[in-house]
């Protein structure tokens, strides 16, 4: 018994940091395909184009209508993306691959009836239709590029096609890492391994006279660690939650991993509405009102600068109150 115990317990780890290895790889990989996902809509909403106004030089530049309608296009074509390749590997969302599931992506405004028909009528597997939507973003980015939408040229366009080679790898990635994990028959021998010293345990204690209060404790001890680390194992294996060996407890949770990506792909639109650097400014070089000293300013600085404005502003009003004279004399 003795024996066996040191092959189970060697086993039974061997196999728990197997799985774990395959958890966090499976984490890391999602956590690598959101950023790229968030890649995508920092360098677009970065070279988006922006106004250019002549006539206040303060004024903040923002996005131009076509360049925004081209920003909002691309965030909503990063969610879709993001949530049919999640559907494509997990079982918890696989009935948005099914044509109930894609009708209601066009009933809850995610998807376009004629982009669903695209889709649908592609000639890919439902599993793979993530993928039509990477080639949507790219195509979309190159029109909206060459009409003048999107400021670079053919470096920025490689640039962006090059993030998507890297999105289509990590997604990639996941689908790989869940086909090469452990095999069920490994296991299978390791729940062997694990019940067969339980079951020996009662009658070796039995066989070498320990008193019968120790064999039913350690009997209980040893069913709570071993089957406990066997249990575990299973639910690393299952990062996602696809066979319920943790029956829906501590898995990768693919909603927030979809939640967290639908907010990033609006983040950087929104962030970067506006800038406090006019475009115009930045052409003429007149930029005096963004340049600040390096260390701040003093105390003293700070006291006449706040004097300074508060003549200024008690010019300002007697000049408005001499005005508002003149025109009521002027009226009488």
């Amino acid at each position: 018994w003795g024996q066996l115990l040191s092959v189970t317990t060697f086993t039974l780890t061997f196999f728990l940091n197997q799985s774990y290895a395959l958890w966090r790889k499976c984490h890391e990989v999602s956590r690598r395909l959101q950023g790229r996902l968030n890649d995508l809509g920092m360098f677009a909403a970065s070279h988006a184009k922006r106004t250019t106004l002549t006539g206040n030089p303060l004024e903040k530049s923002t996005y131009t209508p076509a360049s925004r309608q081209v920003l909002e296009l691309l965030s909503r074509y990063v969610r879709v993306f993001n949530l049919l390749a999640y559907a494509s590997f997990t079982r918890s969302h696989r009935p948005i691959l099914t044509p109930r599931g894609m009708r209601r992506l066009v009933e809850r405004g995610l998807l376009t009836a004629r982009e669903r028909e695209c889709l649908v009528d592609a000639e890919i597997p439902a599993t793979m239709r993530h993928y039509a939507m990477l080639q949507w973003m790219i195509r979309l980015f190159v029109e909206a590029r060459e009409a003048g939408h999107i400021a670079g040229g053919s470096g920025l366009e490689q640039q962006f096609v090059e993030k998507c080679h890297i999105i289509r790898a990590q997604n990639g990635a996941i689908g790989d890492e869940l086909q090469g994990r452990m095999p069920l028959a490994y296991a299978h021998i390791v729940q062997v391994l694990v019940d067969v010293i339980l079951w020996m345990y009662p009658l070796m204690a039995v066989s070498v006279g320990m008193r019968t209060y120790l064999g039913v404790l350690g009997t209980g001890l040893l069913t709570i660690f071993y089957q406990g680390l066997f249990d575990l194992a299973k639910q690393f294996i299952d990062p996602y939650d696809n066979e319920n060996y943790g029956k829906g407890e501590d898995p990768l949770c693919v909603d927030t991993l979809i939640a967290e990506t639908n907010a990033g792909s609006v983040r950087w639109l929104n962030g970067f509405m506006e800038s406090p650097l006019p475009s115009q400014g930045i052409i003429d070089g007149d930029m005096k009102e963004s340049l600040l000293p390096v260390r701040g300013y003093s105390v003293e600085e700070l006291k006449r600068r706040e004097a300074e404005k508060l003549q200024k502003e008690q010019e300002m009003k007697e000049q408005r109150e001499r005005e508002e004279a003149e025109q009521a004399a002027a009226a009488a």
